[in-house]
């Protein structure tokens, strides 16, 4: 996987082996899975959708009423948007070329962050340094995991680059 600027410097240009973007869309395919499917008390959508006033039942229901389904809609869209993007075709041979402008980039640290939310559910991780998650859950969830990580991160370091 390569993270680059896009030529003119206004967002971001993603090359990703077949297998790569295949890992991406079937990961989209489980975000969309957990905001369709997911029960109200699968702890996984609690971190996508956390309670905004967990001492007051009543104002947390009204919020929840307003917001829930644009905020699981925008999700939705922004996963649709990663597996429309990673869709892969026969002509594809060997690698597939991705180019995001600024606000399609930021869409897709969007569903990344979600993923990522989820993913650390699955794994048992708490916080990003939690050295005492639970080792014996699915290796593939936490490489998945961590894979999403590093994609994010290269992809911040090219829209908001620090000198350092």
């Amino acid at each position: 996987m390569i993270v680059a600027g896009r030529s003119g410097g206004e967002g971001v240009r993603i090359v990703l082996e077949v297998e790569e973007a295949m890992l991406l869309s079937e990961l989209a395919d489980q975000v969309d899975s957990v905001l369709l499917l997911g029960e109200a008390d699968d702890p996984a959508l609690g971190r996508l959708l956390p309670n905004a006033y967990p001492d007051d039942a009543p104002a947390s229901q009204e919020f929840g009423r307003y917001t829930r389904e644009s905020l699981v809609d925008g999700k939705r869209q922004a996963a649709q948007r990663v597996r429309d993007a990673t869709a892969v075709t026969d002509g594809d041979e060997g690698v597939v070329q991705i180019e995001l402008d600024q606000s399609e980039a930021w869409g897709w640290l969007t569903f990344l962050t979600d993923l990522r939310l989820i993913l650390a559910e699955r794994v048992g991780i708490v916080e990003e340094d939690d050295d005492e998650a639970d080792e014996t859950r699915d290796d593939y969830l936490r490489a998945a995991y961590e894979w999403a990580g590093f994609v994010q991160g290269s992809m911040l370091e090219v829209l908001d680059p620090t000198d350092s």
